[in-house]
């Protein structure tokens, strides 16, 4: 094993030594908000994942006639299946519960898919009590993506919720206040890269006092695979 003495301030970690240590990280598992981050920052996200997911196919397959595309749910496994962004936890609070888009299956052959965020498209408004008072909480708070077996990421997903309440005209306390929700886009901090024929398990886990039913949470990504392949467009 090899240690490198920290000669910063107070005993604490000297610049080179940060510097050196930053250099083994491949990976950040970070979720923001896109109007946090300057519109070059984002476009090279979206641009990375491309290149990353065209690098992985023709590595794997070999040059070829590819196309990219905008993910949609029916690339997530059980392919062929779903074709809405719709999600049950099931009964189960404080625990991960598996996914019905992102089962575990394997994703197509010549499929190559590369996630870079999130977005909740819909979901139920309502607090710990069920009832109007604050705050309001999401129906889940983090999703994990598991890969081959392997766990890749974890996001966090509190930064892209946002409810504020209103007064509606019901006279009872529970119907009382309303949900104007506004949902802005999360970006990850790096892409999650699915190659073909791996699975993929999307998790998540729920802390809430009483369990969501279902929400519409939509994963923003790209697809690379072969022209007329599965799902593949035709010239």
């Amino acid at each position: 094993m090899v240690t490198r003495p920290f000669n910063g301030v107070n005993g604490g970690p000297s610049e080179s030594d940060l510097d050196h240590a930053m250099r083994f990280l491949k990976f950040k598992s970070i979720l923001r908000r896109w109007d946090t981050m300057t519109p070059n920052r984002v476009d090279g996200i979206l641009h990375h994942t491309i290149r990353l997911l065209m690098w992985t196919a023709v590595h794997e397959e070999g040059e070829s006639d590819w196309i990219v595309r905008a993910l949609h749910p029916g690339d997530m496994p059980p392919t062929g299946g779903a074709r809405e962004w719709v999600e049950t936890t099931g009964t189960t609070s404080e625990t991960f519960v598996d996914a019905a888009l992102g089962n575990g299956t394997n994703i197509r052959d010549d499929t190559f898919i590369g996630i870079y965020g999130c977005q909740w498209i819909w979901a139920p408004v309502r607090n710990a009590v069920n009832n109007y008072r604050h705050p309001f909480i999401p129906p889940v708070n983090y999703v994990r993506f598991t890969i081959g077996g392997t766990r890749v990421a974890e996001w966090d997903l509190l930064p892209i919720w946002r409810t504020m309440g209103h007064q509606g005209p019901s006279s009872t306390a529970t119907e009382k206040l309303g949900g104007m929700i506004d949902f802005p886009l999360g970006v990850a901090e790096s892409p999650i890269i699915i190659s073909q024929n791996k699975s993929l398990l999307v998790s998540y886990y729920e802390q809430v006092p009483t369990t969501a039913t279902s929400f519409g949470l939509m994963f923003h990504g790209f697809v690379v695979e072969k022209r007329g392949a599965g799902d593949g467009l035709n010239p």
